[in-house]
């Protein structure tokens, strides 16, 4: 009855992704269904635990030899040419890199069985956590066959130049608690009052966008208004885009733990901060010359430890 469950369970993709279905060994009926699994690509490894469970039966943990094999060959396959693999390297100071040993490659996957609609859930809580779990690419076995199941941009945004800009966390249960914790509320949240989910994924897709483009800033402002703002009123002064934005971030900042942090931007208060960042993204909206300053202070990132 389990094996029959799986087979007639309907195949679920995001939005926008892309799958890709090759044949595969038809199995016997007895047989157990063979575990699915989405490569994270930003893991350097998991403290406290070998693995944690993030969902019901979906657990992230070190991925087996062979999954590691099935990894790298998508990898190649994907770009369709040779890449630098930054799981098996550490970045060192000054650029130069190391292998590591095998023991510490970093290759870790999210394991379930039946179809990937819990997984797509767990994708999008993922984008509104402090700690992002960036899901490259899903393998999906399915009556028979076997998906690769990715979103075409974003996936190619990652590999691109990944050797410099991929930064791997180190992953505690707590990171894993607040993950789950989001993925409760996404799936008790009623979305008539604000529909958080399609937020969520309109975050992955403009990871489809190079991370440096200033079309991405304005994506990322988009997003934010349409969650905090309304059309202003011409006849109130008070009632600017700009206002809207600084009062309503900080309301939402004094009911959030942890608070945003603004440490990256020099001690700039909050109001500066925001005030500054509305000026570059008018200034981008209306197509003005920007200078190499501007851009700096808001594109200003920490550095991670790799």
């Amino acid at each position: 009855m389990a094996e029959e469950n799986f087979v007639r369970r309907p195949l679920v993709i995001p939005p926008g992704a892309g799958i890709a279905l090759s044949a595969g060994s038809v199995r016997e009926e007895s047989e157990t269904p063979p575990e699915n699994y989405a490569f994270v690509m930003n893991v350097s490894r998991l403290v406290g635990a070998a693995s944690f469970t993030l969902g019901s039966g979906h657990e992230l943990r070190r991925a087996s030899p062979g999954e590691v094999a099935a990894i790298k060959e998508t990898l190649q396959n994907v770009m369709h040419r040779p890449i630098i693999l930054p799981w098996e390297l550490r970045l060192l100071p000054g650029g130069s890199v190391e292998p590591l040993r095998e023991e510490e490659w970093r290759y870790y996957v999210i394991s379930f069985q039946g179809t990937n609609e819990t997984l797509l859930e767990i994708d999008e809580a993922c984008s509104l956590a402090l700690l992002e779990l960036k899901i490259g690419f899903t393998v999906l076995n399915y009556a028979g066959n076997q998906g690769l199941i990715f979103h075409s941009g974003r996936l190619f945004q990652l590999l691109d130049n990944a050797m410099w800009n991929l930064a791997f966390s180190e992953v505690s249960l707590s990171e894993i608690e607040a993950i789950r914790a989001i993925h409760s509320q996404l799936r008790q949240h009623d979305s008539r009052l604000v529909d958080v989910r399609r937020l969520a994924r309109q975050l992955q897709d403009l990871e489809a966008v190079p991370a440096h483009s200033p079309l991405r800033f304005l994506g990322y402002f988009a997003v934010l208004e349409s969650l905090l703002t309304h059309p202003p009123k011409p006849t109130d002064p008070y009632d600017s885009i700009t206002r809207q934005i600084k009062k309503k971030v900080t309301l939402v900042d004094h009911r959030c733990q942890p608070h945003l942090d603004y440490s990256p931007f020099a001690g700039a208060d909050a109001e500066s901060v925001w005030t500054k960042m509305y000026a570059y993204r008018s200034s981008l909206a209306h197509g003005e010359r920007l200078t190499s300053t501007n851009a700096s202070f808001v594109f200003l990132e920490t550095k991670t430890t790799r």
